[in-house]
């Protein structure tokens, strides 16, 4: 799994203006067919450059210093095994050595300021230490001002918000379980 940047200039036609955003694919060509797909366009890709992590790191990062991707999109050989439906989804985090659970939520954890500030569902995720008796190690939920239902089309689509909760990073390795 790399990571490969698209940076858009402040043409109109472009999904984005003087931004950039990032592919999580297996290779140049994968990102280029997650990217194509979001964003079809007949006759030219809709970006300014593309940056592999080396070529980002030594290029294109100055011109963007404490801006946030637009948008983060995986590709599908990412999740080539990726579950569908809204059941409990397992997840490997070899770096952490640990096992998250990831559930939608059942509406009955929002707390009435929740709601007031806009909230309507949540996810709920647990960590397990991966040693005998599967320790507890944390865990917690991602409030949400929209639908699960509506904002993801299955468990799985929902695995890079969890991993930047639980671990700041949306792009930590991980391993969804049958």
């Amino acid at each position: 799994m790399k990571k490969y940047y698209y940076t858009f200039g402040n043409c109109k036609k472009y999904p984005y203006q003087n931004a950039y955003l990032i592919v999580v694919a297996s290779d140049y060509c994968d990102a280029d067919f997650a990217f194509r797909e979001k964003y079809p366009n007949s006759k030219f890709m809709n970006y300014s450059c593309r940056y592999d992590e080396e070529e980002w790191e030594k290029v294109g990062k100055k011109d963007y210093l404490n801006q946030h991707p637009a948008e983060i999109i995986w590709s599908k050989t990412c999740f080539e095994k990726k579950p569908e439906g809204y059941n409990d989804l397992f997840v490997f985090v070899p770096e952490m050595n640990e096992i998250v659970r990831i559930a939608e939520g059942l509406g009955d954890n929002l707390l009435p300021e929740d709601q007031d500030k806009g909230y309507v569902d949540y996810i709920y995720y647990d960590q397990y230490e991966l040693c005998p008796g599967m320790t507890e190690v944390d865990g917690g939920q991602i409030l949400l001002k929209e639908s699960f239902r509506d904002k993801y089309k299955c468990t799985a689509d929902c695995i890079p918000d969890v991993l930047c909760m639980a671990y700041g990073n949306y792009f930590v390795d991980c391993r969804i379980l049958a």
